[in-house]
């Protein structure tokens, strides 16, 4: 198992999220789903909703505005029209 999960977060217009996460938790089209790292790899689109990860004890939360996640090799990739912090 690896030490980590690579997140990026990504709108049209900025990189909004880079950065090293131990656990990403995301609204899926059909439900909430958890990434950690070794999952294994898919491709899924996003509801509106809110994308959790945390690094360590802090935990980060963000509305998306739908989009699309890429996991794979322990990077997980979200593309999303908007972010919102809360």
């Amino acid at each position: 198992m690896a030490d980590g999960i690579h997140l990026k977060v990504i709108t049209p217009t900025e990189l909004v999220v880079d950065e090293q996460v131990d656990e990403v938790v995301a609204p899926g089209e059909i439900g909430e789903f958890g990434i950690l790292p070794g999952h294994v790899p898919f491709i899924t689109t996003l509801h509106t909703g809110e994308l959790k990860y945390k690094k360590g004890n802090s935990e980060t939360k963000l509305i998306v505005e739908g989009g699309v996640a890429d996991v794979r090799d322990d990077n997980v990739s979200i593309l999303t029209d908007s972010v919102k912090s809360l």
